[in-house]
């Protein structure tokens, strides 16, 4: 069954609606991470990576021997080369986003961060061969006049009079974060759906973000119950669960609504902290996060034409 014009956004066919159920539930896990890494703050970067990975590792091989069911494609030889990347591009961006949010302020990176889906509709768009429109374009222009609205607005706009050089150097480490999931995510759609292939890049990850750690950093130990219990989760849901759900709702559903939907991201993690008492309230951070998930609703939805034939 189909919606009015058969293909449009909201269209009924149990795949993309499972498919955009999935997304969702992945965007939401990705919300509470930030509250979650300021609750595991003693933790460095690279020893909390590989803590959150190791967990991820072992919940999606425990899926893995009590619902295994055969790969839905087979494995191809390019996937070994596709595994690799997927390992590299993970690790990347979750080293660097611990990096941002130790560095930066929480919400302003999270906005700096998950300004990747516009590039991943960008991208989509390309490979389709379509023409991204005027509406793509000033999406894209919205979002990122939001994201520089929370930061020029923080503290007065005196932060940046002050060469914060933590803070700049949290936002340079939150974008370095949003290209690796742009990676991360291109690598997941030709990936082969199959837990166990991906509990291994979890695991393999999660074994480089250790060695890295050893020779980097100094191993927080021991550590709180409450601190342990923030790692745990952060493995088990927004860096095991909710990789599972989006590799599928890229699969399924309907990448420019899922693109959009990355957006609510800063909002539910800038709630979070507010709540949590953890981020001061400012009108400008409301007004920032709005217009950023307002911007990549209008470039995920838009319509586009096609590359004019030579």
């Amino acid at each position: 069954m189909h919606g009015a014009n058969g293909s449009g956004l909201f269209r009924i066919e149990n795949h993309t609606v499972i498919g955009n159920f999935l997304g969702s539930i992945a965007v939401l896990m990705w919300g509470v991470l930030p509250l979650l890494r300021l609750m595991a703050g003693e933790i460095p970067p690279l020893q909390l990576t590989s803590m959150s990975l190791l967990m991820a590792s072992l919940v999606t091989f425990f899926l893995h021997r009590h619902f295994r069911k055969p790969s839905l494609e087979r494995i191809k030889p390019r996937a070994s080369g596709d595994v690799r990347w997927s390992v590299v591009f993970l690790l990347g961006a979750v080293v660097f986003y611990f990096a941002a949010l130790a560095r930066g302020p929480a919400a302003e990176v999270t906005l700096i961060t998950y300004l990747w889906p516009l590039g991943l509709s960008g991208l989509l768009c390309i490979q389709a061969g379509c023409l991204p429109s005027i509406q793509m374009g000033t999406g894209v222009l919205l979002s990122f006049g939001g994201a520089a609205l929370a930061l020029l607005s923080r503290d007065g706009g005196s932060a940046w009079a002050g060469l914060d050089v933590n803070a700049i150097q949290g936002y340079a480490l939150g974008l370095a974060s949003g290209l690796c999931w742009l990676g991360y995510s291109c690598m997941l759609k030709r990936t082969p759906v199959d837990l166990g292939l991906h509990a291994r890049i979890f695991a393999f990850a999660g074994t480089g973000a250790a060695l890295l750690h050893l020779v980097l950093e100094s191993t927080a130990f021991p550590l709180s119950a409450a601190v342990m219990l923030a790692a745990m989760i952060i493995g088990i849901g927004p860096y095991g669960l909710a990789f599972l759900a989006w590799g599928q709702g890229l699969r399924l559903g309907h990448p420019g609504l899922l693109s959009a939907m990355c957006y609510t991201v800063p909002i539910v993690a800038t709630a979070l902290l507010v709540l949590a008492g953890m981020e001061a309230w400012r009108t400008e951070l409301a007004i920032a996060a709005l217009a950023v998930a307002g911007g990549a609703w209008m470039s995920g939805t838009g319509k586009q034409g096609t590359w004019p034939s030579t």
